[in-house]
């Protein structure tokens, strides 16, 4: 079944296993649902193992200049021992996108208390995916009483990506020599 409306889905999701507050892991961890359906055709798939398709983006010397700043590649092994630590330090996911023939890999994405990062395949840019995918992690973080959802670097020259961060209200706060940390407020400060 596709679910079309995220928030309906998101908030189905809380509503069934819900962690009282003050008894939540710093990463709050995943409750083991296979699937997540954002839209008709995108979807989120928890971490597994590593996807061969992941070697497309981390062995992309332009996508790895925008991801840690250098033109590297990843291999195989690095890949798994990075997906090995972000599964254990937060939530990962791959993002799938529905074409013609049926469901592919195009990205991952990976959400912790102190970190939020996403990376989409070259060909799947600029179609708002990452807005989407996103938006829902955005939705997750506030309903599970979050403060900030951070974003640990994003490089100077990554312009789509800023442009996108800051269209969602992200703002840059903490300046390092190549890049910008950027925050999201998900509460509104109580005044006094």
């Amino acid at each position: 079944m596709i679910v079309t409306d995220w928030k309906k889905m998101a908030a189905d999701l809380f509503n069934r296993k819900r962690v009282p507050a003050g008894k939540q892991e710093p990463s709050f961890k995943w409750s083991g649902k296979k699937r997540i359906y954002l839209n008709e055709r995108i979807r989120l798939a928890s971490y597994d193992c590593m996807r061969e398709e992941s070697l497309a983006w981390y062995q992309d010397k332009e996508s790895m200049k925008n991801i840690v700043g250098k033109s590297i590649v990843y291999d195989r092994d690095k890949i798994v021992q990075m997906y090995d630590w972000q599964n254990k330090n937060g939530e990962l996911f791959y993002i799938e996108y529905l074409d013609g023939n049926g469901y592919k890999t195009i990205g991952d994405v990976w959400l912790a208390k102190n970190d939020y990062a996403i990376v989409i395949d070259q060909e799947h840019r600029n179609r708002h995916i990452g807005r989407i995918v996103t938006k829902y992690f955005i939705y997750r973080a506030k309903k599970n009483g979050w403060d900030t959802l951070v974003v640990s670097e994003i490089f100077n020259w990554n312009k789509a990506s800023q442009k996108m961060f800051t269209s969602l209200k992200f703002y840059p706060y903490k300046e390092h020599k190549n890049s910008w940390s950027y925050r999201k407020r998900l509460k509104t400060p109580v005044r006094k």
